[in-house]
């Protein structure tokens, strides 16, 4: 299988920049340029000064050009030369230092705001989206390929752009000295490119596949294992999960130093080359019967060109190879961005008001990739403060009417109205609910900075009115630190209990209008869901709640009892008409 081109990735990245970037890639080459005439001209005068070493005289004809007196000593015009060649020098390398600032920090600013803009489109996505990914490689396009494509891509690029008009500027310079000699320059870096262009870079590129693979299992590796580290621990398989994690890891660090160990080999190649040169040099302009104090100008310029141009070329080498082991992660990055769905999924209504009921018209949904539907004609009607309860066993769909009555979910057939006009896939919408999920989701964080989710300014007035609702008052005052205590990673350091009542205390900070809870005491002991259920019945009067519960005696309080079985409505029950029947019976 043929590798793909370095032109077709350079285009993918051209893609995914801004106007303003490709602007700055501009800047670059305008950099490389100065710094490369610069080289030039240090290759010039270094030139100029070899040859005044053995002839003062055309030192003084060269300082006269410049105003300096016309009959000095043959030491001053040589150490005036080489106080110009050392302050051209200098000048040269602190505008290349400028260059190699001016380029690391462009493409590192792009790279940080490309990741930004990556995950923007990812957190825009369509929730659907993520129901068919794992979620490792979200964090490997983002961690890892990402990263690699301005740092192993960009960044060689502009390298080589750099090393190439230097490479060039510098051959022009000595096709003027010998012409004889550029071709012969020529011919061998030919040869070198062409190897590099056939043998080696197609076998980058399959090191770059390998080690992209290797590099995702086995993050996907660690991830499983310090989540399920307790199942891990209880069912005595550290070994199975430390033995995979090692063999990816092997894995990537063989095919790392295979690469290193390869990259190393064209500058021992150049190096003899070099040498080699330099020889041929030597005779070739013994033959042409030059004097060695004829010969010393152009030796300077070739040892000048040596020293500069082969540690460049096997640069470019090297670079040329980097770019090629990245162009798997270009692609990757290239297809997520193109892939991932953003801003379409949910709308703006500023207008959004919830005044009279929520309504779910024959709604059809299905699962990507999945034949059977999830939900199927489903209809009913939830009006404004009203407590409903939907139960049924699992796989029935409740969770699957949750999301959709979320906005996370869109149907493929029907509608979810508020008030008959306003959509479920709004961002209005989402700002009245309070969702408490069955498995809490908490950062290694403080217990106030958990409750408040994602609000660096923390308002003191909500937080205590949700840590009294939800009934966490009692719990927090006989913490040392309060509500600044932290969790722990997914709330570790809570019981069940705690972590539900902290979910509660996070859905109610927004003071939402609408409470919906799905299966949110399934994974409690019943004297714990007992309490926690006092604690939902405290917090939802004045609100119109949505309850998903395994059990009916969960929902007992409800109004209304809605029967889940295989996608469809099985039947709703008016629970206010069985109280009322059993208070007049009593």
């Amino acid at each position: 299988m043929s590798s793909p081109s370095i032109s077709s990735a350079i285009q993918k990245i051209r893609f995914l920049l801004t106007k303003e970037e490709k602007l700055k890639w501009v800047g670059i080459a305008l950099f490389a340029l100065s710094t490369s005439l610069l080289e030039v001209v240090t290759a010039s005068v270094i030139v100029v000064f070899a040859q005044v070493l053995n002839q003062p005289d055309i030192g003084q004809k060269y300082l006269s050009m410049v105003g300096f007196s016309s009959s000095l000593a043959p030491g001053r015009i040589v150490l005036y030369i080489a106080i110009i060649v050392g302050i051209i020098y200098l000048v040269k390398n602190l505008v290349a230092a400028a260059e190699v600032f001016y380029q690391n920090f462009t493409i590192q600013k792009m790279n940080y705001l490309f990741k930004e803009k990556l995950l923007h489109r990812y957190a825009e996505a369509d929730y659907a989206f993520y129901l068919t990914r794992n979620s490792s490689l979200g964090v490997a396009v983002v961690g890892g390929d990402a990263e690699l494509m301005f740092s192993g891509g960009m960044i060689s690029i502009a390298s080589i752009l750099s090393e190439s008009i230097i490479f060039i500027c510098l051959i022009g310079m000595v096709v003027c000295m010998n012409p004889s000699l550029a071709i012969t320059i020529f011919g061998v870096s030919a040869i070198l490119w062409l190897f590099s262009i056939k043998i080696m870079l197609p076998q980058f590129y399959r090191w770059g596949q390998r080690m992209q693979e290797a590099a995702q299992n086995s993050s996907q590796n660690l991830l499983q294992f310090f989540h399920g580290f307790k199942e891990i621990v209880l069912l005595g398989k550290r070994e199975t999960f430390v033995n995979a994690f090692q063999y990816h890891s092997r894995k990537k660090s063989r095919i790392q130093a295979i690469q290193t160990a390869t990259n190393a080999l064209p500058r021992m190649v150049i190096e003899v080359l070099f040498v080699g040169l330099f020889v041929t040099t030597i005779a070739f302009l013994c033959l042409e019967h030059e004097s060695p104090v004829q010969m010393l100008g152009v030796l300077g310029g070739y040892l000048y060109l040596g020293f500069r141009v082969m540690p460049g070329l096997n640069r470019v080498i090297n670079l040329l190879n980097a770019f090629k082991a990245a162009i798997p992660s270009i692609e990757r990055v290239y297809k997520e961005y193109t892939t991932v769905a953003a801003k379409e999924s949910y709308v703006d209504v500023p207008g959004f008001v919830f005044k009279g009921c929520i309504e779910l018209k024959d709604i059809s949904f299905c699962y990507p990739n999945v034949k059977k539907n999830a939900l199927q004609n489903i209809s009913f009607q939830i009006k404004k403060g009203e407590c409903i309860g939907v139960v049924g066993e699992t796989g029935s769909g409740k969770s699957t009417l949750i999301d959709v009555l979320l906005g996370l979910l869109k149907p493929q057939k029907g509608t979810v109205l508020i008030d008959g006009k306003y959509p479920v896939g709004s961002y209005q919408w989402h700002q009245k609910i309070g969702y408490v999920p069955q498995s809490v989701y908490l950062t290694d964080d403080t217990i106030e900075s958990n409750i408040a989710f994602g609000e660096k300014e923390i308002d003191a007035l909500r937080l205590n009115t949700a840590i009294n609702a939800a009934q966490l008052r009692k719990f927090i005052d006989q913490l040392p630190n309060g509500a600044k205590t932290f969790v722990g990673e997914r709330g570790i350091r809570l019981s069940g209990g705690e972590r539900q009542r902290i979910s509660i205390a996070r859905a109610l900070y927004r003071n939402p209008e609408v409470l919906i809870f799905d299966e949110a005491t399934s994974a409690l002991d019943n004297e714990t869901e007992a309490r926690l259920m006092e604690t939902i019945n405290a917090v939802r009067q004045n609100r119109t709640v949505i309850m998903i519960a395994h059990r009916l005696t969960t929902l007992k309080d409800c109004d209304r009892i809605v029967e889940m079985d295989g996608g469809k409505i099985k039947k709703i029950t008016d629970n206010k008409n069985i109280k009322g029947a059993e208070n007049s019976h009593v």
